[in-house]
């Protein structure tokens, strides 16, 4: 049921698998110049990410590809991983069940998002992530959701800003809880905690 209560939950992005395959960290290591050198600004980042991104999937039929990723997210997110944070996943299924829209929003790229959330029982929950279009062989193509761009996909996606309840860990989530009539931290760094608290304020923090 829609409501117009507007929530979105930012879990921990996460990257695909390179263990298991001595040949692509190879890959990723005589590649290291090139994403390094672009990982090193800001404005590149997103290329870096995609050049280890084909270093580990490249010659990958897309079935396998899904399979990785299904493995993956069932290994982290699965109830044996110990990466779920439960007082989160309660407060989510709290709004589910008052009939709140309910959106996870995440840099993570998309088909890894869905995998990910199917694995912690939230295969019904919206998905709002970093679009990416694998390719066999060349560089997948990706559009990241993150930051302010996190808010614009929101938008984009049909939700109202601002939001009426917003959870995140991360500084760099910070355009997004400012877009919330209420903010919430999840298990925050607590390197990261007094930036959060100076932006934010006296909010509520989820342990």
């Amino acid at each position: 049921m829609r409501s117009p209560h507007r929530h979105a939950f930012t879990p921990p992005a996460q990257s695909c698998p390179l263990r298991r395959s001595p040949a692509r960290l190879g890959l990723v290591a005589l590649t290291a110049p090139a994403w390094l050198t672009l990982g090193a600004r800001r404005t590149s980042r997103l290329h870096a990410e995609r050049v280890v991104v084909w270093a580990a999937t490249v010659g990958l039929h897309p079935a396998r590809f899904q399979e990785l990723l299904r493995g993956f997210a069932a290994e982290h997110a699965g109830p044996g991983g110990g990466r779920r944070i439960d007082v989160a996943l309660a407060r989510l299924h709290e709004h589910r069940a008052a009939g709140d829209r309910v959106v996870v929003a995440t840099g993570c790229a998309q088909p890894l998002a869905r995998e990910v959330c199917a694995a912690l029982g939230l295969g019904g929950v919206e998905v709002v992530a970093s679009t990416f279009t694998a390719h066999r062989w060349r560089l997948p193509h990706a559009v990241p959701a993150r930051g302010q761009a996190k808010v614009q996909a929101l938008r984009e996606a049909g939700v109202e800003v601002p939001v009426e309840h917003a959870y995140s860990d991360s500084v760099a989530d910070l355009p997004l809880l400012q877009a919330a009539r209420t903010a919430h931290l999840v298990r925050p760094r607590e390197r990261d905690l007094p930036a959060l608290l100076e932006a934010l304020g006296d909010v509520e923090v989820l342990r």
